[in-house]
């Protein structure tokens, strides 16, 4: 068998033809794999379209024979290879790469004959989750355009939105719990959409605690959004036949954002329904930084990439991006209690990134390798709201670092919250599903983690 490579995109990353080296040191049978250079003119790398091809008609990008495979990582090399097959867009990696977890992958059909056996020899188990990701948007798709046709008005539980139509409802529950809500455009996206936070808040009480929730950082992760529209309108609707709302609301100023990719959000809907990142034109004919790779504390120190097109691109320079900008705009200068930020997927509640941290305690007091200080309140704050949303549907978040339960990531919002703004109680949130067909959920879920997560964020809130 003969499999070549070229260089990496990013200078920074391991060359591709160390990945078959690796492979080699594991192989029984290595006179099988030749590692030729110069590379053959058949396998030369071409366009992106080239390398991971899709269909593209007049509405939107196709990805029939994609296959949805799960891998585990437990090694250094390991996360070395994944990032760089996702940085020479080989693969597209749909959850949080974590040590002995399943990391999914998608790729086309055409490279799992020499993919999977790579990760076979590298002890990774492989396993295809599914044949055909398309299968999974097709009948996602059919399920919106049903809801459509069928003239039957839908609730903000009952579908996923677009971007425009939740806009129109923010607008109308603050309109109608004009006493409660107060919604404002904190900034403006590349493509002149507005950034929304709503505040909502009781008519009684004083000297309120002020919570930061926002969601749809990652545009694909249609969970998020719908999650964040089910609180708000749990907590407007509820208020005044009193209970845990008014419990909650007349202690406390929740600050909601529920779309902060709103660029990236729209175009999942219209163009691409897997699209991670905003939409400002990146250079080399690529589009769109990660929003959670932007954020400015520790930026760049590990788990993003350089590259234009990688789903992971970190964009130019810290705090560049105008969602990244609002939120610095608008939270600076107050004092916040707690700061909550929305992902999926996969049942987490992260606290904040231990490596990160430790960065900043070499730099600043020297190592240690001792935890953060407040490190174990942050945890049993966390399992307070975790043992709450259990107690639902039964369903279990895993508490920790994320650096100590997924690989490194730098520039994400919930470090930039902790190390530079001081707020202690820093979280980011995973939400469900732990696998299965990840991004692409059923519309019934809404109501499931909806209901479940806004319990365990009511029984936090108590706790804190």
């Amino acid at each position: 068998m003969e499999i070549s490579f070229g260089k990496p995109v990013n200078d920074d990353g391991l060359p591709l033809k160390e990945i078959l080296k690796i492979a080699l040191r594991l192989d029984d049978c290595s006179r099988r794999i030749h590692v030729q250079e110069p590379i053959p003119l058949r396998f030369r790398r071409g366009s992106i379209k080239d390398r991971f091809p899709f269909i593209v008609s007049a509405g939107k990008r196709r990805y029939d024979g994609n296959v949805l495979v799960s891998v585990t990582p437990y090694e250094e090399e390991h996360f070395k290879i994944l990032m760089n097959f996702e940085d020479q867009n080989e693969i597209d990696i749909w959850n949080e790469m974590g040590r002995n977890r399943s990391t999914q992958l998608m790729f086309n059909h055409t490279k799992t004959g020499w993919m999977m056996p790579l990760f076979e020899k590298l002890n990774m188990k492989p396993k295809i989750l599914q044949n055909d990701v398309q299968q999974l948007l097709d009948a996602e798709e059919s399920m919106i355009q049903v809801q459509a046709r069928s003239g039957v008005p839908r609730g903000i539980q009952d579908t996923f939105h677009t971007y425009d139509q939740l806009t129109t409802w923010l607008k109308q529950m603050a309109s109608t719990y004009s006493t409660l809500a107060t919604l404002q455009s904190i900034g403006k996206t590349y493509e002149n959409r507005d950034i929304w936070l709503l505040k909502i808040t009781g008519t009684s009480g004083s000297n309120k605690k002020k919570a930061f929730l926002d969601f749809g950082i990652h545009a694909r992760e249609w969970i998020s959004p719908a999650t964040g529209a089910y609180m708000i309108n749990e907590f407007l609707t509820t208020y005044a036949s009193g209970g845990t709302a008014k419990e909650i609301l007349d202690s406390w100023e929740l600050h909601f954002v529920p779309i902060l990719n709103p660029d990236g959000y729209a175009y999942s809907h219209s163009n691409d329904r897997m699209w991670r990142k905003n939409r400002k034109p990146a250079g080399s004919g690529c589009y769109g930084v990660d929003l959670n790779r932007n954020f400015g504390y520790q930026f760049n120190t590990g788990g993003s990439s350089s590259s234009a097109c990688s789903d992971t691109f970190h964009g130019g320079s810290a705090m560049s991006e105008n969602e990244a900008k609002a939120l610095q705009n608008y939270m600076t200068g107050k004092q916040w209690n707690t700061y909550l930020t929305f992902h999926s997927y996969g049942q987490w509640w992260f606290t904040i990134n231990l490596f990160l941290y430790f960065l900043f305690l070499f730099k600043n007091w020297g190592y240690t390798k001792n935890d953060p200080p407040n490190f174990a309140l942050l945890k049993a704050k966390a399992k307070i709201g975790a043992d709450a949303i259990k107690s639902v549907n039964g369903r279990s978040y895993t508490i920790g670092s994320s650096a100590q339960l997924l690989y490194v990531a730098s520039g994400g919002s919930e470090d930039w919250t902790r190390g530079d703004l001081q707020v202690l109680y820093s979280y980011c949130i995973e939400l469900p599903p732990t696998g299965g067909n990840g991004f692409i959920v059923a519309a019934s879920e809404i109501k499931k983690t909806g209901y479940e997560t806004y319990v365990g964020i009511v029984a936090y809130l108590k706790g804190l």
